[in-house]
């Protein structure tokens, strides 16, 4: 039984009007929002004649300001293709109709005036923020490529593995192939009464044809050098075809305390991995915290405060970091992956980079993604924590791999613990158990790959290992495109050859 929940919803919508009222500007969006719910038919008045509360629910509501409007999930596939174009699905969640006998469970209270009685409408349609809607949206969607794809072979691959909920973020790799995937997709949507919308590419002739209502914010078909697209804390510029990162953590003039450093850490949200060196130095802070109970409102000490307070006023640098949205050469020839791991004290990670050699022999590096985890707080011994990163390294090889879908020529692991390395070469089984558990899955997942040995200063992952703040980041190469000997013959890698003797060493 879902229970009276009008009498609730009376009070949110009671609340909801006098927080409307504060603002003019809201409340009128809000009102033609919903006028255009109501002209539309996706919402209609209702009478309540008391019926059974069980079959009836009244949803709380109100508005969300976005402060961008353009938002969707980076994803690695995104930085596979020379040709990027993202987009997205007009009024999504409208454009799918629920069975009527449920739309009972889908009541808001209403009133375009304030001397009006207060009434009662049931949403047709699938109903923003309710824990089912984004399944639901998405379900009809591969509902859609299931009845209608067969015509459309790579608008039904692109829907079923590069559209996150209403978001596209696609690629090819010739503008012939881009326009010719945006035409499928525009297609087999249109047979379910979708239409995408808000168009934008790195290449202008991609969306030559386009109506300027259906472009994003490059209606003149004109690049503007200012003009990005946010993707939940990445920002894309589309002209230079860059990832950048906009940060708004600020110093509080009063001292910060768990509270507020754990908010300010929470948006710095890089899902690539892309600066974690920074957001690691974040989260061993923060660790730190966590280690001298304090409570959540309780001031920080001056030790750790004049820390927190240096790392903020560091992090608008990171405005001036770029790296490429495509993480491959064009029209490359093969493509290696190299994957760096290391460990501290304070915390493991890994990072991938992407290797590819054009036709003329150039060689191209970027970092791909990486991972970052701080140290347990029970203690474990250095070679241990070495293991976990190439654990960690292992993982997000395989994520990579899974998500990439290309041929790849090669895959290297580089480490610096030669411990580790010489682990790898043992059966498990003549390891302590927490060593033979992680040897076994590294050695599944990277089977018919390399491991090798690199020095600490040549391992871009010791800088996630120890973390960094901004200004040391956006100024190194290290980072960016890994060992300037990736980029040379392979002839002339300094790669250590470890012995095969067994080391003896406490576990």
């Amino acid at each position: 039984m879902i229970g009276a929940s009008k009498s609730s919803a009376i009070r949110r919508f009671k609340w909801l009007e006098q927080k409307l009222a504060k603002d003019d500007n809201i409340r009128t969006q809000y009102h033609d929002f919903l006028r255009e719910y109501v002209a539309l038919d996706h919402m209609a008045p209702v009478q309540d004649d008391g019926e059974n509360i069980s079959k009836v629910c009244y949803l709380p509501h109100h508005p969300i300001v976005k402060e961008s409007s353009s938002t969707t999930e980076v994803r690695i596939r995104f930085r596979k293709f020379p040709i990027a174009q993202v987009a997205d699905i007009e009024k999504m969640y409208r454009q799918i109709s629920m069975n009527p006998a449920d739309r009972s469970l889908q009541r808001i209270l209403w009133r375009f005036d304030a001397s009006e009685p207060i009434q009662a409408y049931e949403l047709g349609t699938v109903t923003y923020g309710l824990a089912p809607s984004s399944f639901l949206a998405t379900r009809t969607l591969l509902q859609l490529v299931e009845d209608e794809g067969i015509p459309f072979p790579n608008a039904s691959t692109a829907i079923k593995k590069n559209v996150y909920v209403d978001d596209l973020i696609a690629g090819a790799n010739s503008i012939e192939a881009a326009i010719q995937l945006r035409g499928e997709l525009s297609n087999l949507l249109q047979k379910g009464g979708f239409r995408f919308r808000k168009w934008c590419s790195n290449a202008l002739p991609v969306l030559a044809d386009l109506p300027p209502e259906l472009l994003g914010t490059q209606h003149s078909m004109k690049f503007d050098p200012e003009e990005s697209i946010k993707t939940l804390g990445i920002r894309w510029e589309p002209e230079a075809d860059v990832f950048r990162f906009d940060v708004a953590v600020t110093v509080q003039n009063q001292r910060p305390t768990k509270r507020t450093i754990l908010s300010a850490i929470a948006q710095l949200y890089d899902p690539l991995g892309i600066i974690s060196p920074v957001v690691v130095s974040a989260k061993i802070l923060m660790q730190n915290l966590w280690l001298l109970a304090l409570g959540w409102d309780d001031e920080v000490s001056p030790d750790l405060g004049r820390k927190w307070t240096q790392f903020c006023e560091q992090l608008p640098a990171l405005s001036s970091f770029r790296i490429e949205r495509c993480a491959f050469a064009p029209d490359f020839l093969s493509a290696e992956l190299h994957c760096f791991a290391d460990a501290s004290e304070l915390a493991y990670g890994a990072c991938i980079y992407a290797l590819s050699e054009t036709v003329d022999k150039r060689v191209h590096v970027c970092l791909l993604a990486s991972k970052s985890r701080v140290a347990p707080l029970k203690p474990l011994t250095i070679p241990r924590l070495e293991l976990c990163a190439a654990l960690l390294a292992s993982r997000l090889y395989e994520k990579i791999i899974r998500s990439l879908e290309m041929e790849i020529e090669g895959c290297f692991f580089w480490s610096d613990s030669t411990i580790v390395l010489q682990w790898m070469k043992a059966p498990p089984r003549t390891r302590k158990t927490f060593v033979a558990n992680r040897i076994v899955e590294i050695q599944a997942t990277t089977v018919g790959s390399h491991w090798q040995h690199v020095s600490g200063r040549e391992n871009p992952a010791d800088m996630i290992s120890r973390g960094v703040f901004a200004e040391e980041l956006i100024n190194s190469e290290l980072w960016k495109r890994g060992p300037k000997w990736l980029r040379e013959d392979k002839s002339t890698w300094q790669v250590q050859i470890l012995p095969e003797t067994k080391f003896t060493v406490e576990e």
